[in-house]
């Protein structure tokens, strides 16, 4: 597929969805998904919190776009100076515009500041809030995980990979090398945007406004991991399917049975036992639905007031 292509389907994909609440980035709200919304969330949408709570997700919507709009740019400059305009390009421009929306979202959370002249009453936290408080168990030992799988797969990788001969194997350690330091890189820069997260002030006049407040950024903290632990996972695949592509170039397995079947043996539990190990926590937080309401069984346990 043209790179076009990919664009496209990285604005359907990301993009759009990004302000599926709102009538795509208007100030006036999609009644029924804002419903289904809260539903999902487990808050009711009062008319006291309504406007502040419309306004906190507007500003996150329109951070997400920018940020994607902005990784769509990059990936795309990215994979025509790499001269790779095809599936390779297009799968990079997904996962930076996946990256993007989230880091934009979050830092709609962490850059906005409450007009001083505003006159509210406001509603304090005794303690400051932690991963913890937003993310399940297993969604902070996957991403937790993500540096020692990432090492893991990089010299699992080098090692199989040195086993082919250099005029088989070509570029592919360089290319599984960036792809790593990429993946790395934005788990460093997700971290630093989790922790900005984390102690960005709120100004809430209730009790409900700031339990919303909560669920925004619980949202906000869990697309910064999931698509982490993606990128993270995607690169760990990186390694384990280009030795086996090396494998099969020009017949090359033919030839070399055995050191084929040792190296295919090697690498399937090896690479899909790094994935499972960083991705089983997250995807069972999602099936279990365990994340649906964790910031509030943990920040409210008692309940949050409706007024």
């Amino acid at each position: 597929m043209s790179i076009a292509i990919w664009i496209v389907i990285a604005m359907v994909s990301f993009i759009l969805p990004a302000s599926d609440l709102t009538r795509r980035g208007t100030h006036r709200t999609n009644s029924i998904a804002m419903r289904k919304y809260a539903q999902s969330v487990g808050l009711p949408v009062t008319e006291e919190v309504s406007r502040p709570v419309v306004k906190r997700i507007l500003r996150r919507q329109r951070g997400m776009q920018i940020g994607g709009l902005v990784a769509i740019a990059a990936g795309t400059l990215i994979a025509i100076s790499l001269g790779q305009q095809d599936s390779w390009g297009g799968a990079l421009i997904l996962v930076l515009t996946g990256v993007g929306t989230s880091l934009g979202g979050a830092w709609a959370i962490v850059s906005h500041r409450p007009a001083p002249e505003e006159q509210r009453p406001l509603i304090a936290r005794t303690r400051s809030t932690q991963h913890a408080d937003y993310l399940t168990p297993g969604e902070r030992f996957g991403y937790w995980a993500v540096p020692g799988a990432l090492l893991l797969a990089s010299a699992g990788g080098a090692i199989l990979l040195l086993q082919i001969p250099p005029e088989t194997r070509g570029t592919q350690i360089p290319l599984s090398m960036f792809a790593t330091g990429l993946a790395l890189l934005l788990w460093g820069i997700s971290l630093y945007s989790t922790r900005r997260v984390l102690a960005a002030p709120a100004r809430n006049g209730s009790d409900l406004e700031l339990a919303w407040d909560d669920a925004e950024r619980a949202d906000g903290l869990r697309q910064l991991m999931s698509f982490t632990v993606v990128t993270a996972s995607l690169a760990i695949f990186l390694w384990g399917i280009l030795p086996l592509e090396a494998l099969t170039t020009n017949g090359f397995y033919r030839e070399h049975n055995e050191l084929s079947t040792m190296l295919g043996f090697i690498a399937l539990p090896l690479f899909l036992g790094l994935i499972a190990l960083i991705a089983a926590g997250p995807i069972g937080a999602w099936l279990s639905g365990v994340r649906r309401g964790h910031e509030q069984r943990r920040l409210w346990p008692n309940g949050v007031s409706p007024s």
